[in-house]
């Protein structure tokens, strides 16, 4: 996503700064001459559609397509999306491509490889993209990081609610609505609480409903800023939900909105945040408390349960390393889904995450660090930095031009 792009630029660029290297966003909101600013840096941070656009005709520009020398997949598990697989895949391929093309001069220092990295949180068979990924006969080499990596631990909830045999899903969905202030109260230990919904007009509605049922206000002063803050937005409903402490985030507000919103929920000033699913995916918005207000969500016409990636991906959110040692993701859903196995799945038995990494590169790679090393124990994010690591050198000293370009994909 485009928004995660940026969020990623903004934190990247500092960082490599640091290590004199270039890093730019190019997504389709940027405006500026994007081969130019591909010659000019080393990391460009970029979305599959964006990179599928720019390599279709990728020998007019060879020499510059075939610098690429590391190509970092995020969210891979995007692979089983109906709308973005298939590009994601395309691109893949299409890098495979350039890679045969690319000439060789005796010296592999001079021309390494073009080496892929792919992670996700979700992806139920590593295996399958580790053997996609590898040019050989043998797979991909894969590593498997377990819940206990996870820096903060998280307490999962399922529950139930009855749901009469009249009730449309629509319906089902609205009633959630009222139970909501609760679920909160009684889970998010007054912390930041984001809520998942499926539908732009339900974070609408949800956001209204929490902002007349819950008493969030925390005091004079918290009720002067959310005011101050509040005056400033340009949606209305979102700036009477504001000023009671509860915000909503869509893809139909305006950015300055959204910005306004999300700033004051990572301030942890907005005690609640309802937002729509595709945000699991999107920017950085971790939270304490985690409700997935309802288990289907309107597709095509029709409604439809979230898959096992997707409701990891959203109850993954919980948790903020930075201030919390534990967290919270409750899942409200029908009574007859949290425990029956029949015509649909019982959301009290999803299994339990299991993230991973493949890396496809030119040199055997080395096993990720033992997790007895250090008495604290090892993170899934410092296993991933080592993967990467290990795979993608940074030189101490500014590269020239020719000497490759790393290519991240945000999801």
């Amino acid at each position: 996503m485009k928004a995660l792009v940026t969020e990623r630029y903004l934190d990247w660029r500092q960082r490599l700064a640091l290590l004199n290297l270039t890093c730019a966003e190019i997504t389709g909101d940027t405006e500026h001459d994007d081969i130019t600013v591909i010659k000019n840096s080393q990391v460009i941070l970029t979305t599959p559609e964006k990179w599928d656009f720019l390599t279709r005709r990728w020998r007019d520009h060879a020499s510059l397509m075939q610098a690429v020398s590391l190509l970092l997949i995020d969210e891979v598990h995007v692979l089983s999306d109906e709308g973005r697989g298939p590009t994601l895949e395309a691109v893949v391929s299409r890098m495979k491509t350039i890679r045969a093309t690319r000439p060789s001069h005796g010296n592999s220092d001079a021309s390494p490889r073009l080496r892929f990295v792919a992670v996700s949180a979700t992806i139920p068979n590593v295996e399958d993209v580790a053997a996609w990924l590898s040019d050989d006969p043998a797979p991909a080499v894969f590593h498997k990081l377990e819940e206990s990596l996870r820096p903060v631990k998280l307490r999962r909830v399922v529950l139930g609610y009855d749901c009469r045999d009249n009730w449309t899903e629509f319906r089902f969905d609205i009633s959630l609505n009222y139970r909501l202030s609760g679920v909160i109260a009684n889970y998010s230990e007054n912390k930041p609480t984001l809520v998942f919904v499926s539908t732009r007009k339900a974070a609408q509605s949800s956001a209204t409903t929490l902002a007349k049922e819950a008493r969030l206000i925390r005091d004079a002063a918290h009720k002067q800023l959310l005011t101050t803050v509040a005056n400033g937005l340009r949606d209305n409903k979102l700036r009477e939900c504001v000023m009671y402490g509860v915000g909503f985030h869509h893809a139909g507000l305006v950015m300055g909105d959204r910005r306004q919103v999300e700033e004051l929920f990572i301030a942890s000033q907005l005690p609640v945040l309802v937002a729509t699913s595709t945000l699991a995916m999107g920017v950085n918005l971790p939270a304490h408390l985690v409700v997935v207000k309802s288990t289907t969500q309107y597709v095509g016409g029709a409604y439809e349960e979230y898959s096992s990636a997707q409701l990891l991906q959203m109850t993954g959110r919980a948790g903020r390393p930075q201030f919390d040692t534990h967290a919270t993701a409750v899942i409200m859903t029908k009574s007859k889904h949290k425990s029956w196995k029949g015509a649909s799945r019982s959301w009290a038995s999803v299994v339990q995450p299991v993230a991973a990494a493949c890396q496809s590169a030119a040199s055997p790679p080395q096993p990720p660090p033992d997790r007895s090393a250090s008495p604290r124990g090892q993170t899934w994010l410092s296993v991933i930095h080592h993967i990467v690591k290990t795979h993608a050198e940074v030189p101490n000293t500014t590269p020239r031009r020719n000497e490759g370009t790393g290519v991240h994909y945000s999801q």
